[in-house]
C-alpha cells in the first residue's frame, strides 16, 4: 500500500476533516460576507477554533478508530499537515475567486479599511517606526490584490496550523 494512496488512513481522514473544514469556512465566509462583517478580517478568529476543531476530530478519529488508540508524535504531525492545508488550500481558492471574479469590489474595500487603520494610528506609527516606513506601509497596502489576500489567507492558516498540530500531536500521544 502506497503511503500517499487514500486507502491510507493517516491520508484518507485527515483529507476528509480538511474538505469538511474547509466547507465550514467558505460557509462561514458567505455568513460574514451577507452579514456586511467584512469576512477578510472578522474570520480571523473564528480560523483559529475550526482549525483547532478539524485538526482535534481527524486525529482523534485516526488514532480511536484506525490505529489501536495509539497516536505517534509523527503521525499526529502528518495528519495535521495535511489536515491544515486542506482547509487553507480551499479557503485561499475561494478567496481569491471571491476577491478577483464575484466581488473584485471587496479588494477595494479591504485596501479602503486598512488604509483608513493606518490613518487612525499614523502617530504612533511614527513614534514606533519612522515616517518612510509609514508611507511604504501604506504604498503597499494600496496595492494589495486578491491574489495578495488569498495568499495570506493561506499562510497564516498554515502557520496556524502548524503550531496547533504540534499541540494536539503530542496531547493525543499515547
Amino acid at each position: 500500500m502506497s503511503y500517499f494512496s487514500l486507502n491510507n488512513k493517516l491520508v484518507a481522514v485527515p483529507l476528509k476533516y480538511g474538505m469538511i473544514g474547509g466547507v465550514v469556512v467558505i460557509l462561514l465566509f458567505l455568513i460574514f460576507y451577507f452579514m456586511n462583517l467584512d469576512p477578510l478580517v472578522n474570520i480571523k478568529m473564528v480560523d483559529i477554533f475550526i482549525l483547532t476543531v478539524f485538526i482535534l476530530f481527524a486525529l482523534k478519529e485516526f488514532r480511536d478508530r484506525y490505529n489501536d488508540r495509539q497516536l505517534h508524535f509523527w503521525q499526529g504531525m502528518t495528519g495535521g499537515v495535511i489536515n491544515y492545508l486542506t482547509i487553507a488550500v480551499i479557503s485561499a481558492i475561494f478567496i481569491l475567486i471571491m476577491t478577483v471574479i464575484i466581488d473584485p469590489e471587496m479588494t477595494t474595500k479591504y485596501i479602503e479599511s486598512r488604509i483608513a487603520l493606518l490613518h487612525e494610528n499614523k502617530q504612533t506609527l511614527i513614534d514606533t517606526m519612522d515616517e518612510q516606513t509609514y508611507i511604504d506601509t501604506v504604498a503597499g497596502v494600496k496595492g494589495t490584490t486578491g491574489f495578495d489576500l488569498a495568499l495570506d489567507d493561506f499562510l497564516k492558516k498554515s502557520i496556524i496550523g502548524l503550531f496547533l498540530t504540534i499541540i494536539i500531536s503530542v496531547i493525543l500521544r499515547k
